[in-house]
């Protein structure tokens, strides 16, 4: 059963029967126009059409979309599961709006995608954020904290939800079965941002997925890490604590009513060649990580990457063996500086860098070829083993909250200098790289210690996001 693609086999047996278009979308799966262009886009045309008989509705499904979805589920081991077109930003936007209504508090992951702080001004929701440790030999986040998540409970009893992202963007993963009893023996619904966790369910030498841990909602971008087109994800619902009718409901507000079908076509067929052979081609994958992981480690240059064990050893809870970290910090060089040595010297291209680590992000779609690229490229690149940099202070600012997300969207925002702020609420996030945790978020005081915070990440030349478009000079 699960080797079917219900969805991209209608559309094939549509295209089979050479259609006379009438219908949106303009370019008629011809994209009738000269030169190159018409070469690149004709093909990938074909597939993208509209609710047509036959096709199904993204919003009403009752056909090939609804049997796509089911076969989703049964795949993943939940009662439901919804294609997302929109990325897994929509199926934030819309858990969040579903399990807590206006005014309601929500226990919020600091470590979460901007998202999760878009959802709660738009829900009109006032977070209550649980902190994360930071491993301070590589600038990268542990896994949630119980016992802060325990304590941010109790002060906040009544809250109608919890949110943790787990993996993280590093592949750092928490204790979901822990945290999912935690938020129900509270009566609190758990939402879990797995964006980066599509791959998870597949492989036994990964960690559980939060799909099998007790999760309500669980968020997925099959884009990320299995082989669907860029926004194609899907949100899963489990057990009976969820108002599927008020997801729906959001679903079809942060829903385009233009679903693109070759997004959705390549979900179904994602979620096909994983139910047959995910188990393998990850373990294989798992294998070339290993491998790749130890001979740089062993490759004299000063890079580091950590893997499972040494995570352990800080305290994670679990890490996902498919993430490719390389700390420079031994090296002599930035996160960047590798970054553009790897491009220049194998048009080797990384996820992300920071100042002192680079990601890759290894999925079914890589070659054991890839990572011996990479290795090659890793040992032309010229370091400095054994220079150590100066590094900044990784623990959290735990700035005052002043306003609501939702009342800093409504009120007007102006730019002041840096030594200016102190005291003043912040508009944004101020978000450093490494770690990714915000220095402060929307609606919270601007201290003194966050401003020196600041200060001391410019002059190491972290990356800032929320600082007047990156200068650090100002802030709104």
């Amino acid at each position: 059963m699960q080797n079917r693609r219900p969805l991209l086999d209608a559309l094939m047996q549509h295209l089979a029967e050479n259609p006379v278009s009438f219908h949106v979308p303009g370019h008629k799966s011809q994209f009738p126009y000269g030169h190159p262009e018409k070469e690149f886009l004709s093909g990938m045309s074909k597939l993208d059409l509209t609710e047509l008989p036959g096709l199904d509705n993204l919003h009403c499904p009752a056909g090939a979309i609804r049997e796509a979805q089911e076969l989703a589920a049964e795949v993943y081991g939940v009662d439901r599961t919804y294609f997302l077109v929109n990325g897994s930003t929509c199926g934030i936007l819309a858990a969040l709006l579903a399990a807590a209504r206006p005014g309601e508090c929500v226990v919020v992951d600091r470590f979460s995608h901007s998202s999760v702080s878009n959802g709660l001004a738009l829900g009109r929701l006032t977070p209550a954020y649980v902190n994360r440790r930071v491993d301070c030999d590589t600038g990268i986040p542990l896994s949630l904290d119980l016992e802060e998540l325990e304590r941010v409970i109790k002060q906040h009893p009544r809250a109608s939800a919890v949110i943790v992202t787990s993996p993280s963007y590093f592949g750092i993963c928490s204790d979901i079965k822990s945290i999912s009893g935690l938020a129900h023996d509270n009566g609190m619904i758990l939402i879990v941002d797995e964006a980066h966790g599509a791959h998870l369910k597949f492989c036994g030498r990964l960690p559980e997925s939060a799909v099998d841990a007790g999760a309500d909602i669980v968020i997925q971008s099959a884009h990320k890490t299995l082989a669907a087109m860029t926004q194609g994800s899907w949100l899963h619902v489990r057990g009976d604590r969820v108002d599927t009718g008020r997801l729906e409901s959001m679903l079809g507000i942060f829903q385009s009513t233009s679903p693109s079908y070759p997004i959705m076509a390549s979900l179904d067929a994602a979620r096909a060649v994983m139910a047959s052979a995910g188990e393998d081609m990850l373990s294989s994958l798992v294998l070339w990580v290993r491998d790749a992981r130890a001979k740089l480690n062993s490759g004299g240059k000063g890079f580091f990457c950590p893997g499972l064990e040494y995570f352990t050893g800080k305290g994670a809870y679990a890490f996902d063996e498919t993430r490719l970290i390389i700390n420079v910090r031994n090296a002599g060089i930035t996160g960047l500086q590798l970054d553009s040595a790897l491009r220049d010297n194998g048009r080797v291209y990384g996820e992300m860098y920071d100042y002192e680590n680079w990601l890759g992000i290894a999925t079914v779609g890589n070659t054991q070829a890839d990572f011996r690229a990479l290795v090659r490229a890793c040992e032309t690149i010229r370091t400095a083993p054994g220079t150590v940099r100066d590094m900044p202070d990784y623990s959290c600012c735990n700035p005052p909250t002043v306003l609501n997300p939702w009342e800093v969207m409504e009120r007007n925002s102006r730019r002041v200098l840096l030594e200016e702020a102190e005291g003043m609420v912040s508009a944004s996030g101020v978000i450093p790289y490494p770690p990714g945790i915000p220095l402060v978020c929307p609606g919270e005081r601007i201290t003194r210690n966050v401003i020196e915070r600041i200060k001391e990440y410019s002059r190491l030349g972290i990356s800032i996001k929320g600082c007047n478009n990156g200068e650090i000079d100002a802030i709104y």
